[in-house]
């Protein structure tokens, strides 16, 4: 809010001083990743400023090595919006959680920036103690998640996959059994759950899984579709949640399954 317009509304000095801050303030919120969220703690944020992509880390803190969550957003969304809208710091306790922002001016991570997020957990590590390195990645950020397992899998234990973007990946020939959880909405109009099954499939058969998998039904029409008798330790899950369209999944707890898988992965 301009003076002039302060004195066309008979607004006090004092007042028009307080209204544009409020307005400067809040038009910075709505800027792309413009602000780290109040909570980020000091340490955190000096790591984050040694890290060679735009990361927030959350979970910062003590000398205890930790597992460390790679949170790949979806695309144009930013890795302030993916921590923003998924909520995962709150609930992944005793992890490290790195929302890092993708390099490109487009918004979306290409499959070839897998050297600059291995350079990142290194950076991290090289800031904090990492204990292993698992990923979860939204759409766009799903995508480059299995790129991480199929490229890197002497360094990504584990990768969670939500409403994922499954085509583009490219030759994926991992050097060892990677733990991979899927989830995906029937009703998902971006990412098609056709062939979603057979791609879920194919993580299966490089994990050296049984071919024929079970079915369970839960609650919040959710099947839980699961492969046995994995290589090296390893699990193939996939979450099919009807109607959900896509997004991050319309549970009651939908952090909850992605955690608890995480922790377990061997």
């Amino acid at each position: 809010m301009r003076g002039g317009a302060c004195e066309s509304l008979a607004v006090p000095a004092r007042a028009c001083a307080l209204l544009v801050l409020v307005a400067v303030v809040s038009a910075c919120g709505t800027t792309h990743d413009a602000a780290r969220p109040k909570r980020a703690a000091a340490g955190a944020a000096t790591c984050s400023d040694r890290l060679p992509l735009s990361t927030l880390l959350d979970g910062v803190g003590g000398n205890t090595p930790k597992p460390l969550i790679l949170a790949l957003h979806g695309a144009r969304q930013g890795g302030y919006g993916m921590q923003r809208y998924t909520g995962l710091s709150d609930d992944a306790h005793g992890f490290l959680v790195a929302y890092p922002t993708t390099p490109h001016d487009n918004g979306f991570w290409d499959v070839e920036d897998v050297p600059q997020l291995l350079a990142l957990v290194d950076a991290i590590s090289r800031c904090v103690p990492v204990s292993r390195v698992t990923a979860i990645g939204f759409s766009n950020g799903g995508l480059m998640a299995n790129a991480l397992a199929c490229r890197a899998a002497d360094r990504v234990r584990a990768i969670v996959l939500v409403a994922s973007g499954y085509e583009g990946l490219g030759p994926c020939s991992p050097s060892r059994p990677v733990s991979v959880l899927d989830i995906h909405g029937t009703s998902d109009r971006v990412v098609g759950y056709r062939g979603l099954r057979a791609f879920v499939q194919a993580w299966a058969r490089r994990d050296g899984c049984a071919g024929a998998p079970s079915a369970r039904r839960r609650p919040e029409r959710v099947t839980q579709v699961r492969w046995h008798g994995c290589d090296g330790g390893s699990r193939v899950e996939h979450l099919r949640v009807a109607g959900d369209s896509h997004g991050w999944p319309a549970l009651v707890d939908a952090n909850g399954p992605m955690v608890r898988f995480l922790r377990s992965a061997s």
